[in-house]
């Protein structure tokens, strides 16, 4: 069973079915959750003459607190009674998600379903992943069939 789980949280409706789906599975097999926001880094802020208003750093602080508390918020809400940890990393969502699933040591990873991503997306990702030597022992669970129907 699962043990540690890793969630790279993002903001679809899909986010609250995938958390409900997760601590069924933390509090069956006793497993860690690992919630984590992944956030591109921005870029500082300029006024019309091309002067710095806000800093990378600054900005980078004031979004840091921001997720932390919505995963906070998230965990309260959807994970009670399991044991959850949260992270926020700036960077590219598809690079820091494998980065973070090895240094957490996730044996599963569960994600929303992929809303534009084709075949050929797909077989990059696996491509770039192979490329910089990240193992892919570990299992991803795309959330796409799961769903129940509703019945009338």
């Amino acid at each position: 069973m699962a043990k540690r789980i890793l969630v790279p949280v993002d903001r679809t409706h899909e986010m609250e079915f995938v958390l409900s789906l997760v601590r069924v599975i933390a509090r069956e097999s006793g497993g860690s959750v690992r919630l984590l926001s992944v956030i591109p880094v921005p870029t500082p802020m300029r006024d019309r003459l091309d002067r710095v208003i806000v800093s990378t750093e600054r900005q980078i602080e004031r979004l840091e607190r921001r997720a932390t508390d919505e995963l906070r918020r998230m965990a309260v809400i959807n994970l009670d009674g399991v044991p959850v940890e949260t992270s926020v990393i700036f960077g590219d969502r598809s690079v820091e998600i494998g980065r973070e699933a090895e240094c957490f040591g996730a044996d599963l990873v569960v994600m929303p379903p992929e809303r534009r991503r084709g075949p050929a997306a797909r077989i990059a990702a696996l491509a770039r992943s192979l490329i910089a030597g990240r193992p892919l022992a570990v299992d991803v669970m795309r959330l796409r069939a799961l769903r129940a129907e509703p019945t009338m």
